[in-house]
């Protein structure tokens, strides 16, 4: 799937690369229907959890402002650096989500229009609730990629059900999907601000 910054649909080239949905939990959900999250081009981005940039990279396309996309692993931080130095439109953070002191600091007071994270970690869904807190307002779109294994290894339908009656209780849901066959035991979540 590539996409033109206009958002229609074209053929691969040298500036828009195919995006596989199995490398990007994004393009994944965007195959499963939901369209309304291929950023537009005036959107700036918080990206938690950005790894090596493969994602960033494509959204990066699609918008021309900024992508402040945060990343605690040395390993992985490496190669989106190595991205950042290509396309201006990344700014790479080397931080842990927690340190939302930090990340403030490094995005210079700048408004974001869309909040996506994608952190595989047992407390997942309280590092959304308190970037949100920070970073999100009510227009603000929240894009959340729910790693179920990495929260518990019960059965993932169980802690999809308890996150998301726990996301209810901070977060208006707009749309939920699993990301299978793409990604098993992950699901999608489209949130605002109550």
């Amino acid at each position: 799937m590539v996409f033109t910054k206009d958002k229609t649909p074209r053929k691969p080239s040298k500036l828009y690369r195919e995006w596989n949905p199995l490398k990007s939990k994004w393009c994944a959900a965007i195959r499963k229907g939901i369209e309304e999250i291929i950023p537009p081009k005036d959107a700036v981005v918080l990206y938690l959890g950005a790894s090596t940039g493969t994602t960033v990279s494509h959204i990066s396309d699609l918008t021309d402002e900024i992508i402040f996309a945060v990343e605690n692993s040395a390993e992985m931080a490496i190669p989106l650096i190595r991205l950042a130095e290509k396309r201006r439109n990344i700014a790479p953070i080397f931080s842990d989500a927690r340190d939302i002191e930090y990340i403030k600091k490094a995005m210079f007071g700048k408004k974001i229009n869309i909040l996506f994270q994608d952190i595989p970690s047992r407390d997942q869904v309280e590092i959304l609730i308190k970037n949100s807190d920070e970073f999100a307002d009510k227009n603000t779109q929240i894009l959340f990629s729910l790693k179920t294994q990495s929260i518990s290894q019960q059965n993932p339908d169980r802690t999809y059900r308890e996150v998301t009656e726990k996301l209810k209780k901070h977060f208006l849901i707009l749309k939920n999907i699993s990301l299978d066959p793409f990604h098993r035991k992950h699901y999608f979540f489209v949130l605002s601000k109550i």
